[in-house]
């Protein structure tokens, strides 16, 4: 290969992505209805709703390194493409299923997909960047990533306002549209070409394998990373809660199936509008930005669920918890470009697979617990009480978060030890 073949190649890969990210992200038409769907038209329970996204992050954390050593050998677009399919399946079975054992299958498929997607599609991109300083790099992810994010959240908006209008007339309608999509992203991920990089290609799988274990035995040494895991994947954790308590609250105050829809539109139009601001937001806590968002998720929480306990006309309550969740929406937003650009001042391409490897682990992993224990306090209490309860929960975990990075992250550069830097 030439280096002007080389140069078109990685223009290729970084121009298809943000288009690709766009309808692939994640499931359009779908989480705007999912609740009422499932609950309604599958006869499930609000705490098995909830139990099955926890089995989606169960999924996603078992399959990780599967996932990674799968994306090692047969490349990241075959990986991105093999998810995708998966995907396809899990549309299949959404419509299909009659039962919450169902449920739990597709979504175990659904977790086994995206631990393909997530190893994949990051690295798809991460290696079709010219080589350059980690900084340049660093801010040329960020930027394209960021572009993918926006669109997404934007035609996520549009899908949701359309799928809460289609939901009256056919609660079907929107998960096949939902499949649509899936399809869609599916041959886009045939247009990706891999960036065959000698040094990775002139090795054996073995010796791929002893780079990744040692990949991962610098991530359990370097508490700078270990923090910053915890962090985002406690935040992970409650964009995943979240997702599943919004919905079901709304829907307890009577919203109907269109004001939900529009709601949640506005909600994800907020994260493409916000994912823009991430790094003025960076630039104005700094080391303090993970911290506030994860404070922000918990007051949230809390206010969300006390406001909707009041008794208080409907459309006072109804505005109040739009602007709540759209703060939220907002915070989610800056949270997912942030956590990847953190995460990345750590890659080079011998350490890019384990790094993002660890990354869906600490993330899914938290997921699982903050779902699981959801699941759990809805199943007691009400949907009201629960949102208060969760958010006092998030609330002491932030803190206690806090007081552990203190010493670890947002420190100077000659500040870490030789253990925080990986070494080639």
């Amino acid at each position: 290969m030439t280096v002007t073949d080389d140069v078109k190649i990685r223009k290729h890969n970084m121009k298809l992505y943000p288009k690709y990210l766009m309808l692939g992200f994640d499931l359009l038409f779908f989480y705007g209805v999912r609740v009422m769907f499932l609950s309604k038209v599958k006869g499930m329970d609000d705490s098995q709703i909830l139990l099955s996204s926890t089995i989606y992050a169960l999924s996603m954390t078992l399959m990780q390194i599967p996932a990674t050593l799968v994306a090692t050998k047969i490349g990241y677009k075959n990986s991105a493409i093999l998810g995708n399919i998966i995907n396809i399946v899990w549309g299949i079975l959404m419509i299909a299923l009659k039962s919450f054992t169902g449920l739990v299958i597709a979504q175990a498929l659904s977790g086994i997909a995206y631990a393909l997607k997530y190893v994949s599609e990051s690295n798809l991109l991460s290696t079709s960047i010219p080589q350059a300083t980690p900084y340049q790099r660093n801010e040329i992810f960020t930027r394209i990533d960021k572009k993918g994010f926006s669109r997404y959240y934007i035609i996520s908006a549009v899908a949701t306002v359309i799928s809460g209008f289609l939901y009256d007339v056919n609660p079907y309608i929107p998960v096949v549209l939902c499949l649509v999509c899936i399809i869609a992203s599916t041959i886009m991920s045939f247009n990706f070409i891999e960036i065959k990089e000698e040094e990775k290609y002139s090795k054996e799988f073995k010796e791929y394998i002893k780079e990744l274990k040692k990949g991962y035995k610098f991530i359990t040494k370097s508490k700078r990373l270990r923090a910053l895991l915890l962090m985002t994947g406690v935040a992970w954790g409650i964009i995943g809660l979240l997702d599943t308590y919004q919905l079901t609250l709304l829907q307890n105050i009577g919203a109907s199936s269109v004001q939900i829809g529009l709601v949640f539109a506005g909600f994800e139009l907020t994260k493409g509008l916000f994912s823009n601001s991430a790094k003025n937001y960076n630039k104005r806590y700094k080391n303090r930005s993970l911290t506030n968002i994860l404070l922000t998720f918990a007051t949230g929480f809390i206010l969300a669920g006390v406001i909707a306990a009041l008794n208080i006309p409907f459309n006072i309550k109804f505005t109040l918890l739009i602007i709540i969740l759209l703060i939220l929406g907002a915070n989610n937003a800056i949270d997912q470009i942030l956590a990847k650009k953190y995460i990345n001042n750590f890659t080079n391409t011998k350490i890019l697979p384990a790094i993002y490897s660890s990354k869906s682990i600490a993330d899914n992993l938290c997921r699982t617990i903050i779902t699981l224990v959801g699941s759990g306090v809805l199943g007691v209490f009400n949907i009201n009480e629960s949102m208060a309860i969760m958010g006092v929960g998030i609330l002491i975990v932030s803190l206690l978060l806090v007081i552990y990075s203190k010493d670890k992250l947002g420190l100077k550069p000659d500040d870490y030890t030789q253990k925080d830097i990986y070494k080639r």
